[in-house]
């Protein structure tokens, strides 16, 4: 069997133990995947849903925790590729959430659905059946979205896909988290870039984003993957008196550190 220890093929080999973040804010995700759970006092809202095969897992972190997959009443994605909506459909079907996906995107669930599911980004797996699913509310740069007692401002990070988001959450607790939707360069490489004659748009797109979403107040940081900002380093760390994922010098530390990476991309693969 070919990727045998993907998440789409092993998804056991994935399992990794649910926690909280800061208050109201868990991670319910697997240890490729970030899946981030929010108790806004109104019922349940998800930051992205992984795989459809990792379903299971998400499931159980959410009960482990103490809370029921029946209060789920929302789903936020950070963009449309199929390791972050992948068993969004199954949710809705079992339990009615209202889905939210960034609208220049759903067109990766229409007429270009092959970009959600390639080789050139890393998911060279056909999904086994039918994980499309109709949006309720298409989201654009600088909407503003109430859930419960939880606001969210909408930014666009476009690059990784067109309609990549990033997101702030305004806690009860005062403190902000957010999160960069996309930061993976596998979509803006010399490969990739070539096997849609993609030009230099969405390497572009981008850079932008990344300097442009520098200087917001933010005092959490979370992971779209959980490589990506140290998610089970700092678990680890945690403790009553200390919670390294508060830090609100991080995020512009994370955006810059992006922008070094794909600059030194852009030099070694020109396109």
């Amino acid at each position: 069997m070919t990727n045998a220890d993907k998440p789409y093929r092993s998804p056991w080999l994935y399992d990794v133990a649910p926690f909280e973040i800061v208050k109201d804010v868990y991670y319910v995700g697997n240890k490729n995947v970030s899946v981030h759970m929010f108790d806004t006092g109104e019922g349940l809202l998800l930051l992205d849903t992984a795989y459809t095969q990792t379903g299971y897992l998400l499931l159980e972190s959410i009960r482990e925790l103490g809370f029921d997959p029946h209060d789920i009443k929302w789903i936020l994605h950070s963009h449309a590729h199929y390791d972050h909506f992948g068993f969004t459909r199954m949710l809705v079907e079992k339990y009615g959430c209202k889905t939210y996906m960034p609208e220049v995107d759903l067109e990766f669930m229409t007429t270009k659905a092959e970009f959600n599911c390639c080789a050139g980004a890393g998911l060279p797996y056909e999904p086994p059946y039918d994980c499309y699913f109709e949006t309720d509310v298409p989201v654009r740069p600088g909407d503003v979205l109430q859930f419960g007692n939880i606001k969210v401002d909408c930014y666009s990070a476009a690059g990784h896909t067109p309609g990549t988001m990033a997101y702030v959450f305004h806690l009860p607790c005062g403190l902000k988290a957010a999160m960069h939707g996309g930061i993976g360069l596998n979509t803006v490489n010399a490969e990739y870039t070539k096997r849609y004659n993609l030009g230099n748009s969405w390497r572009d797109a981008y850079r932008e984003s990344m300097v442009r979403l520098h200087g917001l107040e933010v005092d959490v940081v979370l992971g779209n993957h959980p490589s990506q900002n140290a998610t089970f380093a700092k678990q680890a760390e945690h403790t009553a008196e200390n919670n390294p994922f508060i830090d609100p010098t991080e995020w512009d530390r994370f955006l810059d550190y992006r922008i070094e990476v794909f600059d030194e991309m852009v030099k070694n693969e020109p396109v």
